[in-house]
């Protein structure tokens, strides 16, 4: 928000507090400052105005706060948005999260009233989001067709990225979270969440990228010889590929083509992965961990059906979703998940992971519930394999920076 001369978007029913916020950001130097009693003012002013952030109340009448987030939502907005509301903390924070599964820009969902002091802090989180936007990622992303995709695949543009996993007793290095990357052919990103769901809209066009990506990853861990014999490599494995009558035996020859052993292989499925043809997904998870591979159910209780599939399904491991690990320390019912997650994993022998371990105080919460590893921001990002130095203790970065 460095440019003080561009718009905000103050939306609440109460007048008294649309004079105070004005007034906060007015002595902040803000000098368009717009204002609206509810949603359907709002979308008015969004469409006549060039509006960078936006201060929204939840509820009102006429149409409320999240008619404004739908609608933003629908624009794809890329200014960034503050939610204010009255409500008791609970509520607070389960719309937080709610309002997070919008593709926007939130920057916090915060109590009413608002001090100068919160107004300032806010404004000073969406110019650092805002700048990382900008820099990032372009405002207007044309559509990728599964023909574009596989026109960047075939010129090379999808690399295999590598996230650690940390033994959270030793603090050693555990193995690799592998991820699917995409490059355009002038070295520009393609972020996972534009084109992974383009490509699980094709049955083979998901099978064929997850096969590449496996292949790029094998290639790079070939490398190292019997330096990596004692780390795993975990791959997210979809419901659709699993659909491929002959993934497992491709898996199978393409493992020992690269002198792996299936045991360090994990096939993480997400809870996603039980909602189709479950007779199919349940054999091809047997003929998995009939091969020696080890199976991870990924993002464990965003879904219903998983404690099922660990009764009936020989797993070796649960992922706790980055969701419930991130605010762990400061949403209670987060922090149940994480709990429960843990002790249900513990209570049937399989290994647990938390991802989205970003602070030291989130990993001595997880460790201390008995959590196997930790995978997150607070070791490394994803990154290619040889940025890593693996064969130490602690993972540390190698020229690369």
């Amino acid at each position: 928000m460095s440019d003080l001369q561009q718009g905000i978007l103050v939306v609440d029913d109460q007048k008294v507090v649309r004079h105070t916020l004005f007034l906060c950001l007015q002595n902040l130097g803000f000098t368009n400052v717009y204002q609206a009693e509810n949603g359907r003012e709002a979308k008015k002013l969004l469409n006549t105005h060039s509006i960078q952030c936006v201060f929204c109340d939840l509820n009102m009448p006429i149409e409320d706060g999240f008619e404004v987030l739908k609608f933003l939502d629908a624009q794809a907005y890329q200014g960034a948005i503050v939610l204010m509301s009255g409500e008791e903390e609970e509520v607070l924070a389960s719309t937080a999260n709610l309002a997070r599964l919008y593709q926007l820009n939130i920057i916090e969902c915060v109590a009413k009233p608002l001090s100068f002091a919160t107004v300032k802090r806010l404004l000073t989180a969406s110019e650092r989001v805002l700048d990382m936007e900008a820099h990032h990622a372009p405002h207007a992303l044309p559509p990728l067709t599964a023909k574009l995709l596989k026109g960047y695949i075939d010129k090379g543009g999808l690399r295999a990225f590598f996230q650690p996993q940390i033994s959270l007793s030793s603090g050693r290095l555990k193995g690799f979270e592998v991820l699917a990357r995409l490059f355009k052919p002038d070295e520009s990103m393609v972020f996972p969440d534009l084109f992974i769901p383009t490509a699980e809209k094709h049955i083979e066009s998901i099978t064929d990228l997850t096969k590449r990506v496996i292949e790029c990853a094998y290639q790079d861990i070939n490398q190292y010889g019997q330096d990596i014999a004692t780390l795993s490599f975990a791959f997210n494995i979809s419901a659709k590929v699993l659909e491929a009558p002959n993934f497992p035996q491709w898996l199978q020859a393409t493992t020992a083509k690269y002198q792996l052993r299936p045991e360090q292989i994990i096939c993480e499925l997400t809870e996603t992965a039980f909602t189709t043809d479950q007779a199919t997904i349940d054999t091809q998870m047997l003929r998995l961990k009939m091969m020696k591979f080890k199976l991870s159910i990924d993002d464990f209780g965003t879904g219903y059906s998983s404690i099922a599939q660990l009764h009936s399904i020989p797993f070796d491991e649960l992922k706790v979703d980055k969701r419930f690990v991130l605010d762990c320390l400061s949403n209670t019912k987060s922090a149940a998940v994480v709990e429960q997650s843990i002790q249900l994993a513990k209570a049937i022998g399989v290994n647990v992971v938390a991802e989205g371990i970003e602070t030291q105080a989130v990993c001595d919460f997880v460790k201390a519930l008995g959590c196997d590893i930790g995978q997150g921001y607070l070791y490394a990002k994803p990154e290619p394999l040889n940025v890593f130095d693996w064969r130490t203790a602690s993972i540390q970065r190698g020229n690369r920076e």
